[in-house]
C-alpha cells in the first residue's frame, strides 16, 4: 500500500469514527420541532424511549453538519448584502390550557426590516434534486421529512402571535429560494393537538394507538424497536436517512423513462443493424460485426447479493 492510500484511509477512518462520535437525543418531557409527525404514538416514544432511538449513520451526520455550515453562509451572505439578521437562538414555546409547555423549540433568525419590523428566517439545506420540486408550499407535502419545515416556522408564528415568516431553501449549491409562510390555523389546529395529546400521554404513562397506515410505521424509528404494530414484515427495520429516500423517489421517477430509453435504444439498434454507418440530423451511427467465442469453464458456484426495491403505497 502506497503512502497516499493510507493517508486517505487514515482520514476517512478518524472522521468516520469522530462522526459516530457526536449527536445523541436527550431527555425531555415535551415535543421538539424535530419529533413533529402525523403519529402521537411515534411523538411519545420519541420521549418516553429517546435513549432508544438508534443514532445517525455517519454519512447521515456528515450531511447534518454540512447543513448546518450552510445555513451560517447563508446568514453571513444575508449580512453581506445588507440585509440585517438577528440570531439571538432564543427558544418559543406553545403551552395548553392547563400552563403545560407542549412545545419548544428554536428559530435560526429573524430578518430585521426597515428597522421597524422583524420577519422569521427559517433556513434549510436540501438536495438539488429535491430543491427543484420544492416550489410552492404545498410540495413539501411530497417527502414525509419536509412535511414538517413548514410546520415548524408555523408554529413559531402561533407562539409569537405573528402573521408571517420565511422559509429559505439552499440546494447545497449556492442556489437559493425563497418561499413566505403566512399562518395557518387549519394547518396548526391538529398538529398542536397532537403535541397537547402527546404531553398528556407522557404524563399519564400510556400510549396512544397504532397509526392505521403501515407505510408509516414502516418508515418509523420506532418500527420494530420500541413499538411493534400488527403489520406484515415484522422483520424490517426503518432507516432514518433523508438523503437516501432521495435517491430512491429519484430512482422510481427515472424508471419509466428508462423503459422507454430501452425500448427506443432496441427498436433503433434493429433499424440499422447491417448498416456500417448513418447520418440522420445531427446523429452519427455506426456500427460493425462482432464475433465473441466463449471457452468451456468449469461448473462453480457464485455467491452474490439480488436487491429488490419496492415502492410501498403512499400514506
Amino acid at each position: 500500500m502506497g503512502l497516499a492510500q493510507t493517508v486517505c484511509e487514515t482520514i476517512l477512518g478518524r472522521r468516520e469514527d469522530a462522526l459516530r462520535a457526536t449527536g445523541g437525543g436527550y431527555a425531555r418531557s415535551n415535543p421538539i420541532p424535530s419529533d413533529l409527525s402525523e403519529c402521537t404514538r411515534a411523538m411519545v416514544l420519541s420521549i418516553t424511549h429517546w435513549q432508544d432511538r438508534p443514532p445517525f449513520e455517519p454519512f447521515v451526520k456528515a450531511r447534518l453538519n454540512r447543513g448546518k455550515l450552510i445555513e451560517d453562509a447563508i446568514l453571513r451572505e444575508l449580512a453581506e448584502l445588507g440585509i440585517s439578521v438577528r440570531q439571538d437562538r432564543k427558544p418559543f414555546e406553545i403551552k395548553d390550557d392547563a400552563g403545560r409547555r407542549v412545545l419548544r423549540g428554536r428559530l435560526d433568525g429573524f430578518i430585521q426590516w426597515e428597522g421597524r419590523r422583524e420577519v422569521p428566517l427559517e433556513c434549510k439545506s436540501v438536495d438539488p434534486n429535491v430543491f427543484r420540486s420544492l416550489k410552492t408550499l404545498a410540495d413539501f407535502e411530497r417527502y414525509w421529512y419536509t412535511r414538517r419545515w413548514p410546520l415548524q416556522l408555523q408554529c413559531y408564528l402561533y407562539a409569537e402571535n405573528l402573521d408571517e415568516g420565511i422559509l429559505l431553501l439552499d440546494d447545497c449549491l449556492g442556489h437559493w429560494r425563497l418561499l413566505p409562510v403566512p399562518i395557518d390555523f387549519e394547518v396548526l389546529e391538529p398538529i398542536i393537538k397532537r403535541c397537547e395529546e402527546t404531553v398528556a400521554h407522557v404524563a399519564a404513562q400510556t400510549l396512544p394507538d397504532f397509526h392505521p397506515n403501515a407505510a408509516v410505521c414502516r418508515r418509523c424509528w420506532c418500527f420494530n424497536r420500541v413499538c411493534i404494530p400488527p403489520v406484515e414484515n415484522q422483520g424490517l427495520t426503518a432507516l432514518d436517512d433523508p438523503e437516501f429516500l432521495t435517491k430512491l423517489e429519484r430512482r422510481e421517477a427515472l424508471a419509466p423513462l428508462r423503459s422507454e430509453y430501452e425500448a427506443l435504444d432496441d427498436e433503433i439498434k434493429e433499424r440499422v443493424r447491417g448498416k456500417d454507418g448513418l447520418v440522420v440530423g445531427e446523429f452519427l451511427i455506426q456500427g460493425k460485426e462482432t464475433v465473441t467465442q466463449r471457452k468451456a469453464q468449469e461448473a462453480k458456484t457464485i455467491i452474490g447479493w439480488r436487491t429488490s426495491i419496492t415502492k410501498l403505497e403512499a400514506p
